[in-house]
């Protein structure tokens, strides 16, 4: 495992309840942005974070490897990872994402394609919007990482959920694809809406909510969102478009939840 300097930077910037997780992972200097841009130093409020000079998105500064990350969320994210942030259960967030989110989800993706149609999930977490989107008569099928979960989701909602991080090579397009506090997480940004532009039918739309923070203000309002052992990269508006027109991709601003952009995303 990796020793000092990096871990000691990471552990005097963060919780005691993180030192836990630091140790398991392994790490490198971030020095590049997902467009090639340089990183630079950003403010002393977010010490763990950089700033692009091209493009202004913020990267951690110290990437967890792709092995890290993969025994990461596949054993301690949905668990211990959770609870230190004193988040609701799996099982509590089945059941109480109803009053808050689902609803939102459920209006927006039924506007942007009704069913019947092929929707897919990535990062589908508990499952309880794949659950709703079966019951309203969509083809449903879900990726999450964690293998347990994956089962334990597959076996409560009826809706197929794969072990993974994307799709695997041969399978279908879909008309709908649904990213909720996924994008933030995945290391290879363009690699990332690339795959999911494979995977897109010609008429398909892509649904997105994830942090997109303007102004150092926000980002200082909003500061939870900056968890640099999760969090990889936290964009701005222009670095968001951006991203998605690498992919051919075109972002529209749908609407907003908890206070941050919900994007509908469609071929240009």
């Amino acid at each position: 495992m990796q020793e000092a300097p990096i871990k000691d930077i990471l552990i005097a910037n963060t919780s005691a309840a993180l030192r836990p997780f630091i140790a398991m992972m392994d790490f490198v200097s971030a020095t590049n942005c997902w467009c090639g841009g340089v990183l630079e130093y950003w403010t002393p409020e977010f010490e763990l974070y950089l700033q692009c000079a091209s493009c202004g998105c913020k990267s951690v500064r110290f990437r967890p490897t792709d092995e890290s990350l993969g025994r990461f969320y596949s054993s301690a994210y949905w668990y211990e990872y959770q609870q230190v942030h004193k988040c609701p259960t799996v099982d509590e967030r089945f059941e109480g994402d109803m009053l808050d989110r689902i609803p939102h989800y459920m209006n927006w993706l039924m506007g942007l394609y009704p069913p019947p149609c092929k929707v897919i999930e990535i990062g589908c977490g508990n499952g309880r919007l794949l659950f709703e989107l079966k019951q309203a008569g969509y083809d449903c099928t879900g990726v999450e990482m964690d293998e347990r979960l994956a089962a334990l989701v597959t076996k409560k909602t009826g809706v197929p959920v794969h072990h993974g991080s994307f799709p695997a090579s041969n399978d279908p397009v879909y008309d709908l694809i649904v990213i909720i506090d996924v994008l933030e997480h995945a290391p290879g940004q363009i690699d990332f809406v690339r795959n999911v532009s494979s995977r897109l039918s010609s008429t398909g739309k892509v649904l997105v909510h994830c942090p997109v923070l303007d102004t150092l203000e926000a980002s200082v309002q909003f500061r939870y969102m900056f968890n640099p052992l999760s969090h990889l990269w936290i964009h701005n508006s222009a670095s968001f478009n951006n991203l998605w027109l690498e992919a051919g991709l075109t972002a529209i601003k749908a609407g907003e939840l908890f206070n941050m952009p919900v994007y509908a995303i469609s071929r240009q």
